[in-house]
């Protein structure tokens, strides 16, 4: 998935929420971002939420890119990649280094 993105992602987790279910991030870029989800939604999907991080709330609005359904029984979310239509000023701040909140965990 990595070689279809024309802007870099930093591994992030951010706290998202969307409508009432709450996503967490595992990437960030100024294009989009990964999410870990409890069910995956349909590719093609607009969606409008906001990412919460420790001193910056973000505005986005953005359209499903891809997602790959969990498994709940053994404990395995699902994933999901969301493109940015429109997003706040404010994601700059979460991008730059040491951004406002700790880097995603994993490798």
């Amino acid at each position: 998935m990595d070689e279809n993105r024309v802007t870099p992602r930093l591994r992030r987790r951010f706290k998202v929420t969307v409508g009432t279910t709450s996503w967490f991030t595992t990437d960030l870029g100024a294009g989009g971002f990964g999410a870990e989800t409890m069910r995956a939604p349909i590719p093609g999907a607009d969606v409008f939420g906001m990412i919460h991080a420790k001193d910056v709330e973000v505005p986005f609005a953005g359209k499903i890119a891809w997602s790959m359904r969990g498994n709940m029984h053994i404990g395995l979310r699902g994933r999901t990649g969301v493109r940015f239509l429109k997003v706040g000023p404010t994601l700059q701040a979460l991008l730059e280094p040491g951004g406002n909140g700790p880097p995603a965990k994993g490798g």
